[in-house]
């Protein structure tokens, strides 16, 4: 089967849920076309032009300046000459223009359509709400209306979709996926970000912003500390983060809590995730929670909260916890439950067996199934 999947953003050296899905579609058989119309990489250093695109096991039309976007524009004539060989178009995201000329053209060459909508909340800045009712009133509900299948990552996004929103279609859920050949168990893992020795050593990865809800597990560490010999380890960087310093200082955890603010490349973070034992997700709002699959993944309990994404993957009493949004004593509770090292290890093995269900192979499974439907 040829199948194009049209997103906005793709980096390939990053291997985001974009690179996963295109890998597993062509593990499975098919030939698979990423047309992308953005990067953050600058032109000479795009693997586009080295020797890392001969490696990729999928095509990449990469549209990355005003010439080649009148080139191979984003119009639908041009597009049309593109698009009509493909048997299936996969659309990312429901509002950027590129998947919006890319759903036209497909419509117009009576290729199927498939279209991944990850609306999950509505954004509480007034320019940001406005915008979206624009969106919905356009662009998305056109496209949400007129592709042959419609889907979510998570049942969270599907009831949002269905409640919020008013999609009265049919939606199906098909979740983001893991590499779970390279997200595994280490047994010596490599220490990449300097660990302690302490008896618990605590990870959390995430952007340093309010929705991670960063915060909360670090009011939970205070509890934490009083009970049992433990460090937490933040991996990320963002705005906030001279505020939560300032948090730790202020609950006098500081010097259980470990800033890393450098940058992990993705083939050591197995390696991140294993030297740990346990993971904490404390999020407000959570789209999805890749993280929390790859800890998973590597054998580690986890401690989420009851959003988005997290409501499928966690298992909750099973392969960690689920606590409420904003609840460092629940936090604090699990954390503490988890010190224990037999319940640890048993809840470390269930992760690891519940994250190979969410697999990239048997995401690419899924949606096959869908399209041959």
């Amino acid at each position: 089967m040829r199948i194009c999947v049209v997103t906005p953003y793709f980096t390939p050296f990053v291997r985001g849920n974009e690179y996963g899905l295109a890998e597993s579609l062509s593990k499975l058989g098919n030939e698979v076309t990423i047309i992308t119309s953005k990067s953050k990489a600058p032109r000479e250093k795009t693997i586009f032009d080295g020797d890392i695109s001969r490696n990729l096991p999928f095509n990449v039309i990469y549209l990355q300046t005003v010439t080649d976007l009148l080139e191979n524009p984003i119009v639908v004539g041009a597009f049309n000459k593109l698009i009509k060989k493909f048997d299936v178009i996969m659309l990312q995201e429901d509002y950027p223009l590129i998947c919006h000329m890319a759903f036209l053209a497909a419509r117009t060459n009576g290729i199927a359509t498939m279209l991944s909508s990850e609306r999950t909340y509505i954004p509480t800045d007034f320019k940001k709400r406005v915008g979206l009712a624009f969106l919905d009133a356009t662009v998305s509900r056109l496209l949400r209306e007129g592709v042959d299948i419609l889907t979510t990552h998570c049942s969270a996004a599907k009831k949002f979709l269905k409640n919020v929103v008013g999609v009265k279609r049919d939606i199906e859920v098909v979740h983001v996926g893991v590499d779970c050949e390279l997200f595994k168990p280490i047994s010596e893992p490599e220490d990449h970000i300097g660990y302690g020795s302490e008896d618990l050593r605590i990870l959390s990865v995430a952007r340093f912003h309010r929705y991670k809800g960063l915060e909360y597990l670090i009011m939970a560490m205070e509890k934490v500390v009083s009970e049992v010999d433990a460090k937490l380890y933040l991996l990320g960087r963002g705005k906030e983060e001279l505020r939560l310093r300032k948090l730790t200082e202020k609950l006098n955890v500081s010097k259980f809590v470990n800033f890393i603010t450098k940058s992990i490349p993705n083939e050591e973070m197995p390696h991140v995730y294993s030297s740990c034992d346990m993971y904490i997700q404390p999020s407000i709002v959570e789209p999805y929670g890749i993280a929390v699959l790859e800890a998973m993944a590597c054998g580690k309990p986890v401690v989420g909260t009851s959003v988005g994404g997290m409501l499928d993957t966690i298992a909750h009493g099973k392969t960690g916890f689920r606590a409420k949004p904003a609840n460092p004593e629940e936090i604090a509770r699990y954390i503490l439950l988890l010190s224990d090292d037999r319940l640890r290890r048993k809840m470390g093995k269930n992760a690891r067996k519940r994250a190979e269900k969410f697999d990239w192979i048997e995401i690419g499974k899924k949606y096959i199934e869908l399209i041959r439907k």
